[in-house]
């Protein structure tokens, strides 16, 4: 299925906001909006993550690291190192995943 997504057109209504792009038995690929302040809590993934900054800045928390990431920077995210994010300013990530379910009763997502 075609799918054109206008960046322009997201807006940072909410804190998060999720827009997925597509998600299949692989993988999934989501723009998450982030208004300015706002924070995705560590927690720790069973498998590796890649995110990308589109447009904006965060700091992004990995194990006892952090990095300041701005538009066209993309950082992996290992497998079962906590990780996290503050938004800096309103900042567009686009994140993708291998395919896994969400567990929060142990903050392990699998």
């Amino acid at each position: 299925m075609d799918k054109v997504i206008n960046l322009a057109d997201i807006e940072f209504k909410d804190e998060i906001v999720k827009l997925p792009v597509f998600d299949n038995e692989q993988s999934s690929l989501t723009l998450i909006s982030f208004k300015k302040g706002s924070k995705r809590a560590l927690h720790v993934d069973k498998k590796d993550e890649v995110a990308q900054i589109i447009k904006g800045k965060a700091k992004v928390t990995i194990g006892d690291k952090n990095y300041i990431l701005n538009e066209n920077k993309m950082i992996i995210m290992p497998a079962l190192i906590p990780h996290g994010l503050e938004a800096l300013e309103d900042t567009i990530m686009l994140l993708l995943r291998p395919k896994h379910t969400h567990n929060n009763e142990n903050n392990l997502n699998i």
